[in-house]
């Protein structure tokens, strides 16, 4: 490997970063209905479900931020948000409120169960773990270094795929994992992988990506093999 090479690999070593990692089931429910679910969430007394096309849509994840390890720092301010997805379709390059939607809520007060038809899908609760050490993609990797000498050497190219990790399913912070192409770094908050026990699927077994604007603007993509 080139000196040049491996000292691009150890800056991207100093540039990993911290991610929160969604365990899926495999624990007693909580008996808050306010903690971290897929396909269950709660909302203001009395407040409908959001529609697309004359259809409600249904919760496919609530995070209580105060659970994650690891708050990307656009999350500031937010105590809950919902994920809302449509039954009909992926709304795929559709800008929020069309076929998907996140509800924020500043505080936890007075919220109560929403009662939503989620079709097959099962609903889990999730806790979250901690890792330290989530990695970037190949293409989105170029917008924090010039990988020009780790291309140009096998050996270093081999070492950016085997000796790092990326984290593929739900989580928050870290990196966005790729499955096609690059993602983008700006405003990424969060991914949503393929859930096996829920149910859910993007396509065929892809993630989906969100991210939030300074101005607090949602909009978000999608990849799938």
């Amino acid at each position: 490997m080139t000196p040049q090479a491996n000292e691009v690999l150890e800056e991207l070593r100093s540039k990993l970063r911290p991610a929160a990692l969604a365990q899926v089931g495999g624990f007693r429910p909580p008996a808050d209905p306010a903690a971290s679910w897929f396909c269950k969430a709660v909302g203001l007394p009395g407040e409908p479900l959001p529609e697309w096309q004359g259809e409600p849509m249904f919760p496919l994840l609530q995070v209580r931020v105060r659970d994650l390890p690891v708050v990307p720092r656009e999350l500031q301010g937010i105590e809950l948000l919902v994920l809302y997805q449509n039954h009909g379709q992926h709304p795929f390059d559709r800008p929020h409120g069309e076929g998907w939607l996140i509800r924020e809520y500043s505080s936890l007060q007075g919220l109560v169960p929403i009662e939503a038809n989620c079709g097959r899908l099962r609903p889990f609760p999730v806790v979250w773990s901690r890792v330290e050490d989530d990695a970037p993609g190949w293409e989105d990797a170029w917008e924090i270094f010039d990988l020009t000498p780790v291309n140009e050497d096998e050996e270093a190219g081999d070492a950016f795929f085997s000796s790092f990790s990326r984290y593929g399913g739900t989580k928050f912070g870290g990196y966005p994992t790729d499955i096609q192409h690059g993602v983008g770094l700006e405003n990424y908050v969060f991914q949503v992988a393929s859930e096996e026990k829920v149910g859910w699927m993007w396509a065929d077994n892809g993630r989906g990506y969100f991210f939030r604007s300074p101005a607090g603007e949602w909009s978000w993509s999608c990849q799938f093999y």
